[in-house]
């Protein structure tokens, strides 16, 4: 597994062309009718921006680019960033937002529930090695194969009443049942079915699995893959980092002595108890093509699986989305990966040494 490194970026690439063209046919469906915004911030570069606003007019859709201000804090902080009055307004002229910037906030709820579609093509913070990632985990991949996946693993998700993961000596166990499935896997559209999938995907795909109501998750879990807290990047852990749960709540911090000590004083001068609430989700990844790097592909590495924490509440307020389920609320929002575990769906195994046995 290649270590986390930044990637590179400096002029347009003929083929991230070739990328957007993909993305706005098969995975967005965009018509001539439609009214799209793009929302961006210099993390993001420029051309990159201008690709996604060029094709769409040349596709004949209306087409505006708005860019914010990087906020504060990278992704960890999104559940509590503020954003310009002028923003919201225009997201609700939209159809389509392409959104290289914001991720979780209020007024993307309210556009969804206007009618608009969110496309996050670098899971909703951008980056300025977005089309480098796109074109491996998009172009080079099959992103229909990937897709049907996903819907599949989902499916499995639905069925179980239990999921199991096993790290070193330690046991994880969350209760599914009742729990639909999320196939994740960056569609918008379905292009077989000719139907609408989604009001809201991120890309590069795909990351199947499950959003988890409060007080599900019990055990302890050895993380060691990526763990995304308070710095704007991503750190991969030297030795593991042992999380234990009690009834969805994060109750001890241990392992890597470094990054255990960090996050355990990263929490506590945070104050905000729902920080400890988790995991809010549990997916897995299911893109061969998807590496360990600073963008958000890491939640995509194939058999791994990325839990969030904190912060899920916004989703409750999507029409129809999560009616009932009790999602927790924090100013934040932190995610952890572990590479290759073992994980079970009820008696059988369904993830093992780098292998998913689910069939498309």
């Amino acid at each position: 597994m290649a270590a986390i490194t930044p990637d590179s970026s400096s002029r347009l690439k003929p083929d991230f062309i070739e990328v957007v063209n993909l993305i706005y046919r098969d995975v967005c469906n965009l018509q001539p009718e439609h009214k799209v915004l793009i929302i961006s911030d210099a993390r993001t570069p420029d051309y990159v921006v201008a690709t996604f606003h060029g094709l769409a007019q040349t596709i004949g859709a209306e087409a505006i680019r708005v860019e914010c201000r990087i906020p504060k804090g990278g992704a960890t902080y999104q559940p509590g960033s503020h954003w310009p009055s002028m923003l919201a307004a225009a997201a609700l002229e939209a159809d389509l937002i392409i959104d290289m910037a914001v991720g979780y906030a209020t007024f993307i709820i309210d556009a969804i529930n206007n009618g608009a579609r969110i496309l996050c093509p670098g899971d909703g913070i951008g980056g300025p090695f977005m089309d480098d990632v796109l074109i491996r985990t998009m172009l080079h991949a099959d992103i229909h194969a990937i897709r049907r996946h996903a819907d599949r693993i989902a499916e499995r998700f639905t069925e179980a009443t239990q999921c199991t993961v096993l790290t070193g000596q330690d046991e994880f166990t969350l209760d599914v049942s009742g729990l639909d499935g999320e196939s994740g896997d960056g569609f918008l559209w379905d292009p077989d079915k000719k139907e609408w999938k989604a009001p809201w995907s991120f890309l590069p795909p795909a990351q199947p699995g499950v959003l988890v109501p409060m007080g599900l998750g019990n055990g302890s879990i050895n993380v060691d893959g990526t763990l995304l807290y308070h710095p704007d990047y991503h750190e991969k852990p030297d030795t593991p980092v042992r999380l234990t749960f009690d009834r969805g709540r994060l109750v001890n911090i241990g392992g890597d002595p470094v990054l255990a000590s960090r996050l355990e004083q990263w929490l506590e001068d945070l104050g905000d108890d729902g920080a400890y609430n988790g995991p809010v989700h549990f997916n897995i990844g299911n893109n061969p093509n998807a590496l360990l790097t600073q963008s958000q592909e890491w939640e995509r590495v194939y058999s791994s699986i990325t839990c969030g924490m904190g912060d899920l509440s916004m989703l409750s307020r999507i029409g129809g989305m999560e009616a009932g389920m009790a999602l927790s609320k924090s100013s934040v929002h932190w995610d952890w990966t572990v590479l290759q575990p073992k994980i079970l769906l009820d008696d059988d195994v369904f993830a093992e040494n780098g292998r998913i046995f689910c069939d498309a």
